[in-house]
């Protein structure tokens, strides 16, 4: 992905974005990236494993993000800090008055998305399951009119 800000719009706006030009729908597509961790390499030179998101309106990338997500880490992880970033975005985006009717996330895994909705199990601790309901509840409770799927 390009570095500087009109490549990047240039280059969101090449990608294929035909299913998602429904108006009034924010898709938040949300991705991680698992890097191996290997002890036998120096720290200063492992990488991050990291998560991103690209925001869609109107059939149009708003904005993409990359963050790192840390160096042992594990998919659940990464799927759960990257949905919370997304949520937490659309939810500002509802905020700012973006007329949006529907929020679409698109994740790599459903099931860690619903593991963490979950009151009965919470495989990745208390904080980040907190963290992520409380950001679908948010949404849900101060815009009743917007529909979110997963």
């Amino acid at each position: 992905m390009p570095k500087n800000r009109k490549d990047r719009d240039e280059y969101h706006n090449s990608l294929n974005l035909a299913p998602v030009r429904e108006p009034n729908a924010l898709h938040l597509f949300t991705a991680g990236v698992k890097h191996k961790f290997d002890p036998s390499v120096p720290i200063s030179h492992r990488t991050h494993s990291h998560i991103a998101l690209v925001t869609v309106f109107n059939g149009r990338a708003v904005t993409s993000k990359t963050r790192a997500a840390g160096r042992r880490v594990n998919e659940e992880t990464i799927v759960g800090w990257s949905t919370f970033l997304a949520l937490i975005k659309a939810h500002k985006k509802l905020q700012k008055g973006w007329p949006i009717s529907k929020v679409v996330l698109y994740t790599t895994s459903q099931l860690i998305v619903k593991n963490l909705m979950s009151t009965n199990s919470k495989p990745l601790g208390s904080q980040l399951s907190i963290a992520v309901s409380l950001a679908f509840d948010a949404i849900a409770t101060d815009f009743p009119e917007v529909d979110i799927e997963v």
